[in-house]
């Protein structure tokens, strides 16, 4: 990690501790968040037994002393008494006094090239659950259960941790936080990138999120069936209480979670490229006239103060990735549940004014989703992560194409396009002639995120499309639903990769789930949806009633 990442800045300075205090103390916020510098997840200290001052780096150049885990040793007395005496009492006392504990850990932390660190005691409690006025006392009471076992020289640091059997997908963060273009992919907004663990090189997209009240407590995610099998392999129906075994699904192809690794090290090396130009801008305001070498150093300092913070969250957001991500055994989000056969032709359900004697293609899959990487903890429900490119304006003026039309859109405050109902059929095929595109044609305005050509804007045809495709050795055709692009300029509606992606308009309607496109797998002139309402129809055919708008607060 480079030098400038450790800075801290004046401005984070908090409260001074008395440089010898009588008894421990709850931390300063300073202290609280970088009291464990260095460690990888950077958890937050609640309390500490130890009344030593945590002395706050000050100046200019004022930096962080990294510290780092290392083994208790096989020396220790601790060891003897830990699991048989030491440890039973303190998750005694820990429970009979409410502490939500998540972990006990005898290690030494200490900074990262000191030859004895002290031990410690670690003691994860799940995040908001503990004060740190309650936690100093707490933390002494159980320092001294070491003590009445005659262990004088560990001390006991409570953490705001929780425990993990595998990694978690992120929340969306706020776009204030440097991790913002980075971190989408990693998170539980729809369009994950998938594949499988038969076909690691094939990627996709996953749709949306779905719920079952015959399945309480699990989730599911719905894409293309064609992302998990190609149809001239197997074309069969699957379900996951048959004698087939579970087909895993991974988040990213093996490409994709290397092309997400190279692009936070480029966001990283881009940064440390600002920090050097911030540092020369403050070497030259020196050499000006007053009046303008203060605003040049006073905005220069708050750039570089900035750029620090941000390549410091970086650097640990690559070095989660990299450990939690890139290996394919990690990358395993959950399992096939359900899908039947791709097929071609598909009568739908009377709906509205459909043409009955032609039918649509079927293509989906449904998956079910390990509950250690999607809980209430980080589910946002179904919602489309907008991100930073385009931004607000632009995308605003996309979605409303047309001056004189209702708004039908307005960018969330969180950057989170939350689904909100199904587009009717009818709709679709007969938009509100108030609503109209710049060629003042009426029109429902839709978007996607897919992982082949992100966040898209494009126009729902009015018409649907036949389309004709060679299926098992024969000729087939099957009605779609077409999106176009949004103009003659704005190039394709989706790519490679996009198949499975959930498409929606600027009320977070559901329109479809995009299963194809005419033209080529790099750019679709046209690309192609299945109707959410047919595939719902067909879902519960067999034997699956999705909720398509989950959440744990239901």
């Amino acid at each position: 990690m480079s030098q400038d990442s450790d800075s801290l800045h004046t401005s984070l300075l908090g409260p001074v501790v008395p440089d010898a205090p009588t008894a421990p103390y709850p931390p300063s916020p300073i202290e609280a968040e970088h009291y464990f510098y260095g460690i990888y997840s950077k958890p937050r200290l609640i309390a500490r037994s130890s009344s030593d001052v945590w002395r706050e780096p000050r100046g200019a150049e004022a930096y962080l002393r990294p510290k780092e885990l290392s083994p208790l040793g096989f020396d220790h007395p601790l060891r003897y008494i830990w699991e048989d005496k030491i440890g039973p009492t303190m998750v005694s006392y820990l429970d009979n006094n409410g502490v939500k504990c998540s972990s006990l850990d005898p290690v030494c932390i200490g900074y990262a090239g000191d030859s004895a660190p002290p031990a410690i005691v670690w003691i994860g409690v799940l995040p908001g659950t503990l004060t740190s006025e309650i936690g100093v006392n707490i933390a002494i009471d159980c320092q001294g259960i070491l003590a009445s076992h005659g262990i004088n020289d560990v001390h006991v640091e409570l953490r705001e941790s929780e425990v993990f059997r595998s990694a978690k997908l992120y929340k969306p963060v706020p776009s204030s936080f440097a991790t913002v273009r980075v971190i989408e992919p990693f998170s539980t907004a729809v369009g994950l990138p998938i594949s499988t663990e038969k076909t690691p090189d094939i990627g996709g997209t996953g749709g949306l999120f779905v719920f079952d009240p015959r399945h309480p407590g699990k989730i599911f995610l719905v894409t293309a069936r064609h992302v998990i099998f190609s149809p001239d392999e197997n074309n069969e129906h699957y379900c996951h209480s048959n004698t087939q075994p579970h087909e895993k699904v991974l988040l990213f192809s093996d490409g994709a979670v290397k092309e997400q690794i190279e692009a936070i090290g480029k966001a990283i090396r881009e940064i440390r490229v600002d920090i050097q130009h911030q540092q020369e801008r403050l070497e030259g305001s020196r050499q000006m006239e007053e009046e303008h070498a203060e605003a040049e150093r006073n905005e220069a300092e708050y750039l570089l103060s900035k750029a620090r913070k941000a390549i410091t969250d970086l650097e640990g957001f690559h070095t989660d990735v990299v450990r939690d991500w890139k290996d394919r055994t990690n990358r395993v989000i959950g399992h096939l549940f359900l899908s039947p056969p791709l097929s071609l032709g598909v009568l739908p359900d009377p709906i509205g004014d459909i043409v009955k004697d032609h039918g649509f293609t079927e293509d989906w899959a449904v998956i079910e989703i390990d509950q250690s990487k999607i809980d209430s903890t980080n589910f946002v429900g179904n919602a489309v992560d907008l991100g930073m490119d385009p931004d607000v304006p632009t995308l605003t003026s996309w979605m409303n194409s047309n001056s004189t039309n209702p708004p039908s859109f307005e960018y969330p405050g969180d950057r989170l396009q939350k689904f909100s109902g199904l587009i009717p059929d009818e709709e679709m095929w007969k938009p509100d002639p108030e609503t109209r595109d710049h060629d003042n044609n009426p029109v429902i305005m839709v978007m996607k995120r897919g992982y082949g050509s992100g966040l898209t804007v494009g126009r729902l045809n009015t018409i649907r499309s036949y389309t004709r495709f060679c299926f098992n050795g024969k000729p087939c055709q099957s009605m779609e639903v077409a999106v176009l692009p949004r103009n003659s300029k704005s190039g394709p509606f989706s790519s490679g990769g996009d198949s499975g992606s959930s498409v929606i308009d600027g009320k977070g309607r559901l329109a479809g789930l995009l299963t194809g496109g005419s033209g080529t797998i790099e750019e679709s002139d046209i690309t192609y949806i299945t109707s959410i309402n047919f595939i719902r129809q067909r879902m519960i055919k067999h034997g699956f009633e999705p909720n398509f708008f989950p959440s744990f607060n239901a």
